[in-house]
């Protein structure tokens, strides 16, 4: 629910015409377990069906710069791209060590991050605050995480108020009995 309510607030702030929910196949700051990616990708393609402003795709890397330059050679060139993202996930992109990659002060020239206020608001460092935006998003979603549900269905307590409805028996097949 709270990848849907980033994608709907920072749409509704900003104007923006379309939302792509991204997956990547492998995460640089962490293993994808079960369910698989492909599984997940179903998931996303799933809820995006019954919107018109809404598309989902997949990207071999997860770090931002990778899909931003995929999404670069998709679209027409006079296409301005926006990564939307909660306060953590912007932290970590904005300090991630990108060893002898593209340091984020250039990546950041190739886009507009979009960060959502998720467990407080994000500090935007004056040199960067035309290419970083915050905006809002309803303080329900602050804890709300895809972690959260995986150990919600494992320790039995409630979780269905985190997944979107047309996804929720998948979600917890996938997710039940899993250790990690």
């Amino acid at each position: 629910m709270a990848h849907i309510a980033l994608g709907d607030a920072a749409q509704e702030a900003f104007g923006l015409d379309q939302v792509a929910h991204v997956l990547p196949d492998a995460l640089p700051h962490k293993r994808i377990g079960r369910p698989s990616a492909e599984e997940r990708l179903r998931w996303l393609s799933q809820l995006a069906e019954a919107r018109a402003d809404r598309v989902v795709a997949s990207c071999p890397t997860g770090l931002v710069i990778d899909v931003v330059q995929a999404f670069r050679e998709a679209l027409d060139p006079r296409c301005e791209i926006f990564v939307i993202t909660g306060r953590d996930a912007a932290e970590r992109c904005v300090t991630w060590d990108y060893g002898g990659g593209q340091p984020f002060s250039e990546q950041i020239k190739h886009y507009k991050l979009l960060v959502a206020s998720r467990r407080g608001a994000y500090a935007v460092a004056p040199e960067l605050a035309n290419r970083i935006l915050p905006f809002k998003i309803a303080a329900q979603f602050d804890t709300t995480s895809s972690s959260g549900v995986r150990q919600a269905i494992r320790s039995g307590t409630p979780w269905h108020h985190m997944v979107p409805p047309e996804i929720r028996d998948a979600v917890g097949t996938a997710y039940e009995g899993l250790q990690s």
